[in-house]
């Protein structure tokens, strides 16, 4: 099990995303829904803790901080009315998001060929991108009231929903950013999703092309 871990980090990885948006949304009691939710995303930081254990000083600066974004999760769970909770969530999720983005990137990069992690890896980067403006939507909807065109606060289903359409460009309209802060959020996202398609497949391309061919040997 371990030696499958190690060589499929990212695969493992990317079944846990997909799973986050995949079935919590059919499970149709609420607190179950929660729950599936809550330990998914514990096995998401806990995967990436592992993914990039080898990295140097990654463990060492970033244990606490995700261990404390797993705690804040939990507390989340057993009080969704909690108004600090409420808050600090998307805060400290974001950053985490964004650091395990940023050791993906690093790990597609510095990859000398194209292999199976890296291909996992790039749609990680992908879905955690989608992720990350997830969070941000929550944290501006709690932040400043009336930014969307939603009763209340943005529900972590419908930030998620509004981060991929406007990752993807799609654009349904359903879901609009009212506040300025809102709108910057979605600009950056609109920007950032196809720019890492774009940027993706010229680095594949190019080390798939710098790749010697055995056959000329």
């Amino acid at each position: 099990m371990i030696h499958f871990m190690r060589n499929n980090r990212f695969l493992v990885f990317l079944i846990l995303l997909i799973c986050l948006f995949t079935i919590t949304p059919f499970i149709e009691n609420p607190v179950l829904a929660r729950l599936f939710s809550t330990i998914n995303y514990t096995l998401i930081l806990l995967s990436g803790l592992y993914a990039f254990s080898d990295v140097r000083n990654f463990l060492r600066f970033s244990v606490i901080f995700f261990l404390f974004t797993i705690f804040v999760d939990w507390i989340k769970f057993f009080n969704p009315e909690g108004p600090i909770v409420t808050t600090l969530r998307p805060l400290i999720t974001a950053p985490v998001l964004t650091i395990l983005l940023i050791l993906t990137l690093r790990s597609i990069f510095q990859a000398g060929e194209i292999s199976k992690n890296v291909i996992f890896g790039a749609l990680c980067g992908y879905i955690l991108i989608g992720y990350i403006g997830t969070f941000l939507a929550m944290a501006v909807s709690v932040i400043y009231p009336g930014s969307y065109n939603v009763a209340g606060e943005l529900n972590t289903m419908e930030a998620l929903y509004f981060s991929f359409v406007t990752m993807t460009t799609l654009g349904y309209g359903d879901i609009l950013p009212l506040s300025d802060q809102a709108r910057a959020i979605t600009i950056v996202l609109s920007v950032l999703g196809p720019m890492y398609v774009a940027i993706l497949i010229a680095m594949m391309v190019g080390k798939y092309a710098s790749k010697p061919d055995k056959h000329s040997k």
